[in-house]
This record gives C-alpha cells, structure tokens and sequence, in this order.
C-alpha cells in the first residue's frame, strides 16, 4: 500500500501489528503444532471460561455459532477439547479442554509469551509505560462498546413508541 495520511495513523498502524503478529503466532508457532488460528482462539476461550457452551464462546470472540461449532469439531478430532451435555440442560453442549488440549495450550502460550517478550524488549524502559496505555485503550473501547450499546437499546424503544390504535377508525 502505497504511503498516504491513513498509512501514518494510530488506528491503521495498530492494525498493521496486530496483524502482523498474528501471521507470526500462526507461521511460526500454530502451524508447526497443526492448529489454525481461529481453534487456536476457540481453545483458549475455553480455557479462560468455566465449561462454555458453543454460544458463550461465540459471544466471547464475536464469532458466529456454526463458526465456533467448526472449530470445535476440529479441537475434538484433534483430542484437545470434549464436549459433554449440560447436567441441568440436556439440550446445552459444555465444552472443555482435555489434558493433551492443556498441554499444547500451555507450550503455545509460552512459546507466543517468548517471542513477544524479545519482541518487546525493543520498547526498553518505556515497556511498562506501553503495557499500561494499551489497558487504557482496551478500557476505553470496551467503555464505548458498553455505551453504544446502551444507546442502542434507548433508540430502539424511542423508536417503537406508542402504537396509533386503529380499532374502530373507520
């Protein structure tokens, strides 16, 4: 992409290392282990949640439900995540890692913690600094999120307004 004002902004060059970083994690680290990006995300969210469902786990990621329902289907033929009916709700599927899931999880994640870590180490001494800004943004965004939903909803109901009745208007 050619250099223009978008190219030189914080938004395109956040999105430029996100993005880069995933291509790393998934070249150098996903790849080798047999496992795409996405089952990659899945897994950890359900390690990181008590026994989601396919639902919780899709909100979780903003990711659709037959999406989360393929990834799944790869994470148990792959003998790293099982799937069990919900005790009180026979009709809810719960998803948990096994211990082989744990395990590639566990050497994932430090191997992505090492590469960052050297990869971080660029910042020096102002590392903690940018740690601390990025939570402000996150903060930030999830606090927008939390409103633009509310916003939502109160335009949603001024929109409906009361109903004109037609009975008997003729």
């Amino acid at each position: 992409m050619k250099n223009s004002w978008f190219t030189h902004t914080e938004v395109f060059l956040l999105h430029e290392i996100v993005g880069r970083l995933d291509r790393f994690a998934r070249k150098h680290v996903l790849d080798t282990r047999g496992i795409s990006y996405s089952e990659f995300l899945v897994a950890l969210a359900v390690r990181e949640m008590a026994q989601p469902t396919h639902g919780e786990v899709g909100d979780f990621l903003d990711m659709s439900k037959s999406l989360v329902s393929q990834m799944v289907a790869g994470l148990v033929a792959k003998g790293l995540v099982v799937q069990r009916r919900d005790a009180q709700n026979r009709r809810q599927v719960r998803l948990a890692l096994t211990a082989a899931g744990r395990r590639v999880l566990e050497k994932i994640y430090q191997e992505l913690a090492h590469n960052a870590s050297n990869l971080f180490d660029v910042l020096g001494a102002s590392r903690p600094q940018f740690m601390e800004s990025l939570r402000r943004l996150r903060e930030a965004l999830i606090a927008g999120h939390a409103h633009d939903a509310r916003n939502a909803a109160t335009n949603k109901t001024r929109r409906r307004g009361p109903r004109p009745d037609h009975r008997g208007s003729q």
